[in-house]
């Protein structure tokens, strides 16, 4: 089990310029280079030279911190500040323990991120942590929830008139401005289902679960998704489960329940 965790964290952290040998440096408590916002750091591997700038930087309770990094695609020869302005970029965002930049990485620089460079992390907090996301970009909060609600009653007026293609935009924009409007999520997933893209619908609605996980219309809606696509045995869970979790809405999880059961029978050998 140790060698497949191990395995596991080797892989992902070579896939952003962390090699193997500091992986399991940092798991066995060993570090080397302490990290600062606006530090760009370099390795030599086998690939070239890999190259990371810090963001930002989250410390933890228990002592330990993530680097907020974007990450450079290797190169053959080592970067520099300036060449690294022009070079290409691997991962705009990537959050990496702060521990594992041990022998073997260089501080060639500190350069204060850019706008620019910050946008990957800017919609890591947008959908992590909205009201940091709030404060580091310095927006107005009522009026980031207007600019939404405004997108919100447009589609809702697209929907009535039919144009549900139309909606499912507005919709988007109202979701990409404020990612915790549960409701804007909801109707672009019921719309998704007139659409009939049944799948976009149930990703919508496991979407809005994770904003609003009491939210009984995306819970059994969930439910009526997975029952559209074949999916019975979850779609009985959650029918199943529903009639307790949403005691005042029992009669229609137990409607649904008996559907999907009767479905499962037709489609025993």
């Amino acid at each position: 089990m140790i060698r497949s965790i191990l395995t596991f964290f080797a892989f992902i952290f070579s896939s952003l310029g962390i090699s193997g040998a500091n992986v399991q440096a940092h798991i066995h408590g060993e570090q080397k280079l302490v990290v600062s916002p606006g530090d760009i750091i370099v390795q030599q591997d086998k690939r070239g030279w890999s190259a990371i700038k810090i963001l930002a930087i989250d410390p933890w309770p228990d002592g330990t911190s993530t680097a907020q990094c974007l990450t450079y695609r290797s190169v053959s020869t080592k970067p520099t500040t300036d060449s690294l302005k022009q070079a290409a970029v691997l991962v705009w965002h990537a959050p990496i323990a702060a521990g594992s930049f041990s022998e073997g990485w260089e501080r060639i620089g500190n350069l204060a991120p850019t706008k620019d460079e910050l946008v990957g992390f800017f919609e890591y907090l947008k959908l992590t942590d909205f009201p940091r996301y709030l404060t580091t970009t310095a927006q107005d909060p009522k009026a980031l929830v207007h600019k939404a609600n405004e997108h919100y009653r447009r589609a809702i007026a697209l929907g009535d008139q039919g144009n549900r293609g139309e909606a499912v935009a507005e919709y988007t924009q109202a979701i990409d401005i404020f990612p915790l409007f549960y409701e804007a999520i909801d109707n672009r997933a019921f719309t998704y289902m007139e659409l009939g893209k049944i799948r976009e619908a149930l990703a919508d609605f496991e979407q809005s679960l994770r904003v609003n996980p009491n939210g009984m219309a995306a819970y059994f809606s969930r439910g009526e998704c997975l029952m559209k696509l074949g999916d019975l045995r979850d779609a009985e869970t959650i029918f199943r489960d529903g009639q307790s979790r949403f005691p005042e809405h029992r009669d229609m999880f137990a409607k649904f329940l008996e559907q999907v059961r009767t479905l499962q029978k037709k489609a025993s050998p």
